[in-house]
Parts: structure tokens; sequence; C-alpha cells
């Protein structure tokens, strides 16, 4: 069946609830992935950003087999060889006292834990965030997830006690006068932020809440010196720094983990994407004095799935992957090396703005000029749709909150040939946007 045919099926028995792009996927092996008309692609956002060692690793599927073969589910009431093997695991490759975990299934979940957590320990109830951060669309998670728009409008109001800090976004910072410099601007938004939380709030949050690379946001790197700053606004006033790593953990920007870069250390760690590397499973990390303390409170959490062996067997071979095969050092050279040649395309193109990014997680954004800095979500969607027809996934999706910012998003296991590759195929869009443009 061709992909038209398949999403005539799709569309008669699944509820569209988000853009979806006519071409049906079936196969993936690597960095590559096909369709149902045997068209190859790259595809640079690792799935959901959660393929890390890329599809279809063989030791990854093997795991997966085995556990199916022995046990899948076993009740909330019990515990598992597998799941305590992946505890061990998830505190021997986190730094520092980071050593005790929960483990659920999507992002938003262990947002949500996140939150409870924070909540129980502290006796408060408001909690600060970032505009442009994403955190999830359940209730709380929801509730701290700093975007608008059709994320928002017809569902009532949020979960209140949230307040929101603007995100040192030196490329668009919104503060007149700022001038540019990275560390200034990132510390006047903090200026800001920290008024808007005073007279917003107690100005006593429970916790802070913070992607270190912003994703869906617009891949904005939050600078050392500001995540700094945070830690200590959150030893002042006894919050907790809660660090949301569903995407930057275990390797994706160079680093182990994305906090690493400024020499933070978050009191509760948020992981999913790419701990599963495809499957749904989510994990809240905590130090070991916080961990006592919670369990001498009492507290109570639980789902259908925490820590099923079926999920923690695979997100275990993933993580042995991830070490064995030596995928963080890889994403840091290839991700220099990507980072080098988008820098390239952006002094070639009039229509590149900014580049930014760490490791394997980059971004661009596409404006009108670079005199201008208009954002340009058109040209961006032909820049997507240009790469797509040439065999190149990469992240844009048309009508989505970061309107003209590509995001590039590949596998651990990214060869340098494969970026490349596709390189050379974004300049080809990119030379097809430019003539739109002019």
């Amino acid at each position: 069946m061709t992909s038209k045919s398949w999403i005539e099926r799709d569309r008669a028995s699944r509820l569209q609830s988000r853009y979806t792009f006519p071409e049906v996927l079936e196969r993936g092996n690597g960095t590559l992935v096909y369709d149902t008309d045997g068209r190859e692609y790259l595809d640079f956002v690792s799935g959901q950003v959660c393929a890390v060692a890329g599809h279809a690793h063989p030791k990854y599927a093997d795991a997966i087999a085995k556990q199916a073969h022995t046990l899948i589910q076993r009740g909330s009431a019990f515990t598992d060889t597998c799941q305590i093997q992946l505890a061990e695991k998830v505190a021997q490759m986190c730094p520092g006292d980071l050593n005790k975990s929960y483990f659920a299934c999507t992002g938003s979940e262990s947002n949500e834990a996140a939150l409870r957590m924070a909540k129980l320990i502290t006796g408060r109830h408001e909690v600060a965030a970032l505009v442009r951060g994403y955190h999830g669309l359940t209730a709380g998670s929801f509730g701290i997830t700093g975007l608008g728009g059709v994320f928002r409008e017809g569902y009532g109001p949020m979960q209140p006690g949230a307040v929101f800090l603007p995100a040192p976004y030196v490329y668009r910072c919104p503060f007149k006068g700022c001038d540019q410099d990275g560390d200034s601007c990132a510390m006047t938004c903090l200026e800001h932020g920290l008024d808007t939380l005073r007279r917003t709030s107690s100005g006593r949050p429970a916790a802070v809440f913070v992607e270190v690379v912003q994703s869906a946001g617009g891949v904005i790197v939050l600078p050392p010196e500001w995540l700094r700053e945070v830690r200590r606004l959150c030893d002042e006033w006894g919050a907790l720094l809660v660090i949301d790593e569903a995407q930057t953990g275990f390797g994706r920007t160079g680093k182990m983990f994305a906090f690493e870069h400024s020499g933070v250390m978050p009191d509760i760690l948020t992981l999913s994407k790419s701990l599963g590397g495809g499957v749904p499973v989510s994990a809240v990390v905590v130090r070991d004095g916080l961990a006592a303390e919670l369990e001498a409170k009492g507290y109570y959490q639980s789902s259908s799935h925490t820590g099923d062996p079926l999920l923690s067997a695979a997100a275990l071979a993933n993580l042995m992957i991830i070490e064995e095969e030596g995928l963080v050092e890889n994403a840091r050279k290839v991700g220099e090396l990507l980072h080098r040649g988008l820098e390239q395309l952006r002094k070639e193109y009039d229509i590149v703005g900014d580049v930014r990014g760490l490791g394997l997680f980059l971004g661009f954004e596409i404006v009108e000029s670079k005199e201008t800095r208009t954002a340009a979500s058109e040209l961006a969607e032909t820049v997507s749709a240009h790469c797509q027809r040439d065999g190149l996934l990469i992240g844009h999706v048309p009508g989505a909150v970061s309107e003209n910012i590509i995001r590039i998003l590949p596998p651990l296991t990214t060869t340098a040939s494969e970026a490349e590759r596709a390189l050379e195929i974004l300049g080809s869009a990119l030379a097809q946007a430019s003539s739109q443009a002019g």
C-alpha cells in the first residue's frame, strides 16, 4: 500500500490531534528510516528525539525480545530484577548524590511527580518556570509549560501557582537596551524575572523548573552564569531546582547531562525520551538527602506501569549501548562538525539568522534577512519540505510553536559522512528558500 492509502485509513480511524506529514514510515535502521513508498530518509530528529542509539539497534531489539519472553508486567506492588538494575545504572551514570529514582512512562508524568515531591518537601505550592519552556501537557506539567496559542486556547485556566520568568533568549532579547552580550542579556532577563516573581507571588517558590536547552521553545541554551545564579537563589529561598533533561539527558549535548556544562547540580532531575531509546519510560532522580526526606514524609506515587520490566530492560540496554559505543563523545565530535557546517551556511545565506546549540542538539533561525531578524516561518516550511523531499527529516513542523526555528537532533550514532550528507541537503534547501525570498 502507498503512503496515500495508509493516510486515508489513518484519517478514518484515528483522532487527528496534531499535524501529520503525508509520508507513512514503516521501518528504520540506524540513522535511516523508510516510508511505505520505499523512500529513504536521514532521520535528524531521532523519531521524537527518542532513538538516541538509532533505529533497530540489534542489542536494543534483542533485549526487548528477550524480556518479552520472560516478564512484561508485574504490578506496582512488586519490584523486579530489571527495574533494580536500571535504577542502579541510572545512579551510576548520574553525578554527585543523584542516586534514587522513580520510574514512570512519559516526560509529562515525570514532571508531575517532581511537582508533587517539591510541594511535599517544602510545604509550598507556588512554582517558577520559564517562558518558552515545555514540560508536558498533563494538568500539572501543562501549568508550568510556558507556551501559549494553540497550547492554551480553549482549555480553560491552568493549574494555579505558576510564575513564568523570561528565558535568556539573547538573539531576540525582549528588553530594550540590552547589549546582546550573552552573560549581560541573561542576567538582565533574570533581574526582570525576579522582579516578576516578587510582585506576583510570595517570592518563595517550592521549585524552579528549567530545561538547560529549551527545545520546543527554540533551542535556547541557558547560559552557565544564569544557571549558577538560579542555583544560588534556590539555596537562598529553600526552593528545589528541578532540571528537565527529557531530550538532553544521556549524551546528546556532548556531556552525559546538559547541566554538567555549567557545573550546576539539580535537586531533582527528570528524564524521559533519551532514557528509553524509543519505549515509553521516564524517571525522576533525586538526591540522597531529598529521597530520605520524601520517604520519611510518606511520599506516595504510583502508576500501572511504574518501572515495568519490559520498559526497564529496553532502557537498560539503551544506556549500555550509549556507554559501550562511546556515543557521548561521538555526539560531541559530530556535533562540532555539524555546528561548523551550519555556521558556514549562515555565512552563505542571508536567511539564516542565529545558529545555536550543544553537541547533537542544534538549531538555527530562518529570517527574512540578517539585518531585520524578522522571523520567516513560511521560508522555514520551504526549507523543511525541500529537505524531506531530498531525504532528510529535520525538526520543523508546520504551525508548531517554534515557527521559524529548525532543529537538528540526529541519533547519537550519526557518522561524520551522514552529517556531511545532511549539510549538503540543507544547503540545497536553503538555496531554494533564498531564491523564493529574493
